[in-house]
């Protein structure tokens, strides 16, 4: 059984997937995954151009933990804190 996520324990999957952006997306759109005390968070990253500026997205689609049950306060927490 995978233990709850406290406050601090969402922070750090926001970070880690703010860290991935800034270091691998480089302006591209894309998905990947972050884990953290067994949670694996699904992120899609956009990246736009309008009116030459970028502007960017980030979806939180889906947060899962180890035996596959689904967590959308998670979710949209970790959206949130991305946006």
């Amino acid at each position: 059984m995978t233990t709850a996520l406290t406050p601090s324990d969402i922070r750090t999957m926001a970070r880690k997937a703010a860290d991935y952006i800034t270091f691998h997306c480089d302006g591209l759109s894309r998905g990947f995954e972050i884990t953290h005390k067994g949670y694996i968070a699904f992120i899609n990253y956009e990246a736009k151009m309008c009116n030459d500026e970028r502007q960017d997205l980030v979806l939180v689609p889906a947060v899962w933990d180890a035996e596959g049950k689904e967590y959308p306060d998670i979710s949209e927490a970790l959206q949130l804190m991305l946006n």
